[in-house]
């Protein structure tokens, strides 16, 4: 199987299990959505052995086919949402025509003969039946909702570290600098990097390596505000968005950041160890594209580390 047509069978099990998901009224739990994937894998012909090189095996699948089949993926959830969103009107409308076809019916009840009434009656019951499955609907609609919710929001997140990837940053900025060319709202970036962090991996192994990202990740969460964005913008480079923050409260975040990973100590077996992080912080200015803000607090990070590594830098 070329790495085309794999990727469009990859896309359509995907879309299956989604679907199944929904239909059944089960809860989108990784645990949950394995065994779907899998039920659905089998039947689409995959044997064991592919199955276990799709779910564990890292793949061959190009870094661009990779990024198409993500979105693909998004879209799929996105049709479901919109569906889902489609039946809830319907559901609503239904709704509105039941109450006002009893208030008819009570309505005219009251010069009717005792046969007719009832059979309206009768009416009215089948209709209040339907009014209750209709709501059950709702609500089993509401849950799915939710699910596929978040599996938009696990798509954007790096999986080590819980922070924000690359391509939701770039959904962020674009939206911040848009309020700033409209409404003046600044906003502020700070770059961090770890430093000697290739040494750490060296000494300490990948796993001690990995351990620190994810410490650094909590750290970002923990110290920023549910407003800011951090990212995990490369290997061991981070970013925080922060809106509405100007250059100075920015660099007051930057050091809290830094002296924090500085005051943690880490250890591998018996032996502890520190790390370090360089720092650039920058502010959104006139005439700014995403491009431009990012390579400038890039610049101020590269300073950082090429004349006081540990330190910050704001440009």
């Amino acid at each position: 199987m070329n790495m085309k047509n794999e990727s469009e069978k990859l896309a359509a099990i995907i879309k299956e299990a989604l679907y199944r998901a929904t239909k059944r009224d089960i809860a989108l739990t990784p645990f949950n959505y394995y065994k779907i994937f899998t039920e659905v894998a089998l039947e689409y012909g995959l044997n064991e052995a592919e199955l276990h090189r799709l779910l564990y095996s890292s793949s061959d699948i190009s870094a661009e086919e990779l990024e198409d089949l993500k979105k693909r993926v998004l879209d799929i959830a996105t049709n479901i949402k919109d569906v889902t969103m489609n039946i809830e009107k319907t559901i609503d409308n239904k709704a509105q025509e039941y109450d006002t076809s009893i208030q008819m019916i009570s309505a005219a009840g009251r010069n009717l003969d005792d046969n007719v009434i009832e059979e309206l009656e009768k009416i009215k019951y089948i209709n209040a039946s339907l009014k209750s499955e209709l709501e059950a609907a709702r609500k089993i609609l509401e849950k799915q909702r939710k699910s596929i919710e978040s599996i938009k929001e696990l798509s954007y997140k790096d999986h080590l570290t819980g922070l924000y990837l690359r391509r939701y940053m770039n959904e962020v900025l674009s939206s911040l600098l848009y309020n700033f060319n409209r409404y003046k709202k600044i906003f502020s970036i700070i770059m961090l990097d770890l430093d000697d962090f290739k040494q750490i991996n060296d000494t300490y192994g990948h796993l001690a390596g990995d351990e620190v990202l994810k410490v650094i990740g909590s750290v970002l969460k923990r110290i920023t505000r549910r407003s800011d964005i951090p990212v995990r913008y490369g290997g061991d480079e981070f970013i925080v968005i922060l809106p509405e923050t100007d250059i100075e409260k920015a660099k007051i975040v930057a050091e809290k950041i830094r002296n924090k990973i500085a005051s943690i100590t880490f250890k591998k077996g018996s032996v502890e160890f520190k790390c370090y992080v360089s720092v650039g912080v920058t502010e959104v200015k006139e005439g700014d594209t995403i491009e431009s803000i990012l390579e400038r607090v890039d610049e101020a990070l590269y300073k950082t580390k090429k004349t006081k590594k540990g330190e910050i830098t704001v440009l």
